[in-house]
């Protein structure tokens, strides 16, 4: 009767509330009795007429129910069963509920679970939901898309969003929320289980209703640090995010500006002596993956003084609204984390997830990898497109823009066939190699019954080679699929052309197919894999191969920054174009596949160089059943020189800027006629002095 009574009373107190808790308590894990003690220190101050809390708690064995927390008791609003806290649709139906169920001038949410920080991977996200197994996923977008699909229901953002768990007060995660709340509050490092002091918490609403979020979230910050002096060293701290965008912003402009020379060696030394912040235990250690940004900045003031630093420390400054730190472990922590991985190895294990993440617009992975100087990843392979042939045989070639981390610039192939096939073994057997230690498998494969296997061991030395060689008269194409897990750095998998070395090491993540240029020559395709004597972890297989012969092959760019390419008056016939991305360490990513131009018009004769200053090439463009005539006017129409057929070579013919006479002619404007028959092509060249 006295629930019921509670039930019915708490929507009246709760009608013209000042704040409402909403409590979001992931408890369906190891953490289980800590959600029971902070619903009893809730419950020792307890809802009012300007106070509302509301929690949802998930606990295993029990499951999920919806409570009102009034004095000395709670109400239970609904029993929602089995339920995965760690999804974000489960987040968002709570906070939308308890927003609409509950209306306040200003809303603090609570998030509570274990924390450790951005990724998707397991242990480094919010919460562990038992009953599912699940994570909720910061880098996959799932705890970005709760908070913005509230924002979007509701049109307005959260006051204050907390966070009760270690290792949350990065700016990687204000980053993701920065639009859609105005003060964050958490903890840098690890934090007691016991998490939160509620009551003392509470009782600063209960005194003082009218308190905004930035005064609210200070308060809390001292709180949470007094509430462990002596008991655990920790580091906690409130920031308006509203600021972020600043903080993106000139960090980015730093970046740029000092990204432009090599990384100064004393960088090293500012990496090794900055505050780390550890996701597990009290004592910062120099392997740290995360440092304190604030400390960072400062030392790198020493470094790289100057406006664009001084800008970043305001923003820095005014950013964070209250920092404070218990224990001299954490002496140098002055608000915000940020991911700054010890080693290049470890970076680049994870930065594949950590680009998603929208601080990577302040080009901070890029920073890093610059720092590391050891860039070993591709540039992604891009698609290319082909503009419709306008006049004159004009056409636009145009690409997506590869990523990569490093300066990345783009050759443009030109070939007039791709289907001469050199070679192709489709791994089913070993009639074509010499085999040494690799085996056919069935373990993986691409297509077909097998595929060619490495073997798995330490100290190997494996290799497959083809018999005979392999003869490209102009640029060839390496096409085959790769599955490879090995240890990085160590462990290697080397594809080798002549000259040409291709390596790859790590975890492909399954097939990849890769294509790469191979040079003219004649010698064997060989393949070896080499292990040290460390950890062995799966090895590498190999299907379907391919060698083309790209039939008049040629570069006719590279080095680009662009990612268009227009092409002018181009010869008559059918061409394939392909791009390849490289970046600054030489990193070359996979040829693109190719894309057909067909022209059915003559290009205009041409001069090569133009304008040209003493001797010059004509270039040609006729029907090869003619033999024409070439014929240079001045643009007064003064016939200068002419050219008979035999002097025409590869459709070209050298001219040495000399009039008939054996006089040289003026600067200026020349018409070049090419005829023979009823053929006529007519174009315009240049000389200067």
């Amino acid at each position: 009767m006295k629930r019921l009574l509670l039930l019915l009373l708490f929507p009246l107190l709760v009608s013209a509330a000042k704040w409402t808790v909403l409590v979001y308590m992931a408890a369906d894990n190891d953490l289980a009795e800590f959600a029971d003690s902070d619903l009893v220190e809730m419950e020792r101050i307890g809802s009012s007429n300007d106070l509302t809390i509301v929690v949802q708690v998930d606990k295993p064995n029990i499951g999920c129910r919806r409570l009102g927390v009034v004095q000395d008791t709670f109400v239970t609003f609904g029993d929602l069963g089995t339920i995965d806290m760690c999804n974000w649709q489960t987040l968002y139906d709570f906070l939308d509920w308890g927003f609409r169920g509950f209306p306040a001038d200003r809303y603090l949410v609570v998030l509570w679970d274990h924390g450790t920080g951005w990724t998707a991977q397991p242990r480094r996200s919010f919460g562990s939901d038992q009953s599912s197994g699940n994570q909720l996923g910061i880098t996959n977008g799932d705890f970005q898309k709760a908070i913005r699909y509230l924002y979007n229901s509701l049109g307005r953002k959260v006051d204050l969003f907390t966070f009760d768990a270690c290792g949350m007060q990065e700016i990687e995660i204000g980053c993701e929320i920065k639009d859609y709340a105005k003060v964050m509050m958490a903890v840098q490092g690890a934090w007691p289980l016991k998490g939160f002091p509620y009551d003392k918490i509470l009782q600063v609403i209960r005194d003082d209703p009218g308190i905004n979020e930035i005064n609210l979230a200070s308060r809390m910050t001292r709180l949470c640090r007094d509430e462990y002096v002596g008991i655990q060293a920790n580091a906690v701290s409130a920031v308006r995010l509203d600021l972020f965008a600043n903080l993106v912003r000139d960090w980015s402009n730093f970046a740029a500006e000092t990204m432009r020379g090599k990384p100064d060696p004393a960088l090293r030394g500012v990496r090794d002596g900055v505050q780390t912040i550890p996701l597990t235990g009290v004592n910062p250690r120099p392997t740290d993956d995360f440092v304190d940004f604030g400390d960072l900045l400062n030392r790198l003031a020493g470094l790289y003084p100057g406006k664009r630093m001084e800008n970043l420390l305001a923003d820095y400054r005014n950013a964070v609204v209250e920092s404070a730190y218990s224990g001299d472990s954490f002496a140098r922590a002055t608000g915000l984390t940020v991911w700054f991985p010890y080693g290049y190895p470890h970076f680049k294990e994870l930065v594949g997830s950590y680009v998603n993440l929208d601080w990577t617009a302040s080009s901070w992975p890029q920073f890093l990898n610059w720092f590391y100087n050891a860039d070993d990843i591709r540039p992604k392979t891009v698609q290319l497109t082909v503009n419709p042939v306008g006049a004159d045989n004009n056409f636009r070639l145009a690409w997506t823009k590869s990523f990569d981390l490093a300066l990345t610039s783009y050759g443009v192939i030109e070939v007039k066939d791709t289907s001469v096939v050199l070679f192709h073994d489709a791994a089913e057997d070993s009639s074509l190699w010499n085999f040494n230690g690799f085996a056919l498998s069935q373990a993986q494969l691409h297509s077909g019954n097998y595929s060619f296997f490495s073997g798995n061991a330490i100290n190997l030395n494996n290799s497959i080679e083809t018999i005979n060689p392999v003869t490209i008269a102009g640029l060839g194409l390496l096409d085959l699929y790769l599955f490879y897990n090995t240890q990085e750095f160590t462990d290697s998998l080397v594809v080798e052309y002549g000259p040409f070395r291709d390596v790859h090491y790590g975890y492909s993540g399954g097939w990849i197919n890769r294509r790469a240029i191979l040079p003219a020559g004649s010698y064997t395709l060989k393949i070896t894999y080499r292990t040290d004597a460390a950890t062995n972890l799966g090895g590498c297989y190999i299907d379907d191969i391919y060698v083309y012969e790209l039939t008049a092959g040629r570069y006719i760019r590279q080095g680009l920054a662009d990612t268009t390419l227009d092409v002018f008056n181009k010869s008559r016939g059918d061409f394939n174009y392909a791009v390849q991305p490289v970046d600054r360490y030489a990193n070359f990513g996979d040829v693109s596949e190719f894309v057909p131009v067909s022209l059915t018009s003559y290009a205009q004769p041409y001069s090569l160089p133009n304008p040209f200053q003493n001797e010059c090439d004509l270039v040609l463009d006729y029907p090869d059943s003619i033999n024409p005539v070439v014929h240079i006017f001045s643009i007064a129409g003064r016939k200068v020189q002419s050219f008979p057929p035999k002097s025409i070579r590869d459709k070209k013919v050298h001219w040495d800027g000399r009039d008939d006479r054996g006089r040289i002619v003026g600067a200026g404007i020349y018409f070049i006629l090419v005829e023979g028959g009823s053929f006529k092509r007519l174009g315009k060249i240049a000389r200067q002095r």
